[in-house]
């Protein structure tokens, strides 16, 4: 669940905070006082804790008096409402199928993570690849990027399917999640190739969970 609150002093919301500064490190110049400023949170396989790192980044961000979204963007593992103890509801998928489907249908609150909006992936669809070609979603990420100062957007896992390189565009910062003692050390030729060949935007590595008696640390590549 959550970790970080206002009055919290733990390692972990210090970490999130550490986050919350690197990041105007990370963002191109040009966009840095810009609104919609989009972050994606990938890692090479599940279980990393992309959307721990989504969630928590986002309230911390939201105590600086930013408005933030969250956006669900692994279709295939909709892990968003199951974090915050939430039924699933009309999302992305939803969205992108229904054209009757307005942004504002999708948005709502937790009570666990306040000031924060968020919209879920929806519906798991038969072809999520085709869905996030659709020009439905760059037209949804056009209206949010003029209603919020920060999207943070929990995507699909890398090595397993193709589609967070599919929507790489949109982002402005990419965090790659690694959680340590827990990713094979040989997977890691994934992000380094990645970073190479440039399919990932400002790419950041956010070493998760380095000191387990801690609970999460935090460490930055790049």
């Amino acid at each position: 669940g959550m970790i970080v609150n206002k009055e919290s002093r733990s390692s972990t919301a210090e970490a999130f905070r550490l986050l919350r500064t690197h990041l105007s490190f990370m963002l191109p110049k040009a966009i840095s006082d810009s609104k919609g400023k989009t972050i994606f949170v990938t890692s090479t396989i599940s279980g990393e804790g992309k959307s721990f790192v989504a969630i928590n980044l986002a309230y911390t961000l939201a105590l600086t008096d930013k408005k933030v979204l969250v956006v669900g963007l692994d279709l295939r593992a909709p892990k968003i409402t199951e974090y915050l103890h939430m039924k699933e509801r009309k999302g992305i998928t939803n969205y992108i199928l229904d054209n009757k489907l307005q942004v504002d249908d999708l948005k709502f609150n937790s009570p666990q993570v306040k000031n924060v909006d968020f919209i879920s992936s929806g519906v798991v669809p038969a072809n999520p690849s085709e869905l996030l070609l659709n020009q439905r979603l760059k037209d949804l990420f056009k209206i949010i990027k003029n209603d919020y100062d920060f999207i943070i957007v929990d995507t699909a896992p890398i090595s397993l399917v193709t589609d967070t390189l599919l929507i790489a565009n949109l982002a402005d910062v990419v965090l790659y999640l690694t959680r340590a003692n827990y990713l094979d050390k040989r997977m890691l030729v994934v992000p380094k190739t990645l970073h190479k060949e440039n399919k990932l935007p400002n790419m950041a590595i956010v070493l998760n969970g380095t000191d387990i008696r801690e609970g999460y640390g935090y460490g930055y590549g790049y």
